[in-house]
């Protein structure tokens, strides 16, 4: 049940290990624009009609009692309830199921581009959720998702033999290439990709680095505010999901976890979640695989002050923070 000193807000019961589901699903019910999207009584024409009635009925019984989600699992087709899953795999599911007319908080449009050495260019506009960001830092280094994101849209030349084929020039040619948000979304999704393929070991590899984050980010004329993070403790192989969330309603954060949600006394959150070794409203998430200890946007400065940076560091894995933008 929910825990004493929450303010509203009830729990979701863990199947066996499901709390990657509860925590995603937690997420997305305090997104104010999401929860009225699914709410409404038009719905969407064009999604997963059973997952859509699923979500309703979830969201409803979430107003006054823990829930379940039993006939969420039934509706996203997952049949072994005790097998742990990745919670970023289920967040992209989910929000790809319900449709475009529910999940539209979240969707934004890229645009990739390409020019040719004659400057011809080409570019390929398609629907994103999440924006991937490459973590080159070493393990006892420090990564800044600033300037992860930055890199993300820095433009780059390809090697010879990745050149790529110009209609107009009939040939293959120099070719460099970039990307740019056409549309941004009301929650922006980065995703951190913590593993990389270790040649040597012949599997997966985890960076531990630590990740510094600022409060807020600001993408030319947008800025985002931090709201919610999924936490997980553990590796590849397993592990708990939690979700350290901030209320729109009273603006104070919460910790969901399974059928346990605690108000979290502000002055305490850096402590929770810095531990071992959000004009026109917006948000961001950040979508962190497999990630190390702790969480986004805390340090032992205090969470109002506009200008700090946070870290993230240890064992933890954290896996999806959404913001709030002003």
């Amino acid at each position: 049940s929910s825990s004493q000193g929450a303010r509203q807000y009830n729990g979701l019961r863990n199947q066996g290990s499901t709390c990657y589901l509860n925590s995603v699903l937690q997420c997305l019910y305090m997104t104010k624009d999401f929860r009225i999207a699914v709410q409404s009584p038009q719905g969407s024409s064009q999604g997963n009609a059973d997952l859509l009635l699923q979500l309703q009925n979830l969201f409803e019984k979430l107003k006054d009692h823990d829930g379940t989600t039993k006939g969420i699992t039934r509706s996203l087709g997952i049949r072994n309830v005790y097998e742990q899953q990745d919670a970023v795999e289920y967040y992209q599911k989910i929000l790809k199921s319900v449709g475009p007319e529910v999940s539209q908080v979240f969707e934004g449009k890229m645009s990739n581009k390409s020019k040719c050495l004659e400057e011809h260019i080409y570019e390929e506009k398609c629907p994103f959720i999440t924006i991937p960001l490459a973590i080159e830092t070493g393990q006892d280094e420090v990564y800044n998702v600033r300037d992860g994101l930055d890199a993300f849209f820095q433009h780059s030349h390809l090697d010879e033999d990745n050149w790529l084929y110009c209609d107009q020039c009939d040939r293959k040619t120099e070719t460099e290439t970039w990307n740019e948000i056409e549309e941004f979304p009301t929650v922006l999704t980065l995703h951190l990709k913590r593993f990389d393929f270790d040649y040597m070991q012949m599997k997966h590899v985890k960076n531990h680095c630590r990740t510094e984050i600022p409060q807020s980010l600001h993408i030319k004329d947008h800025e985002y505010h931090l709201y919610a993070v999924i936490n997980h403790r553990g590796d590849r192989s397993g592990g708990h999901y939690d979700a350290y969330i901030k209320s729109y309603e009273d603006d104070q954060w919460y910790c969901f976890d399974d059928s346990t949600v605690t108000k979290v006394v502000t002055m305490n959150v850096p402590k929770i979640l810095f531990t071992c070794d959000g004009t026109k409203t917006k948000g961001f998430c950040i979508v962190q695989v497999l990630q190390t200890y702790c969480t986004y946007f805390c340090t032992l400065d205090s969470l109002h002050h506009s200008g700090s940076c946070y870290y993230v560091c240890g064992t933890h894995h954290v896996e999806i923070c959404e913001a709030q933008i002003h």
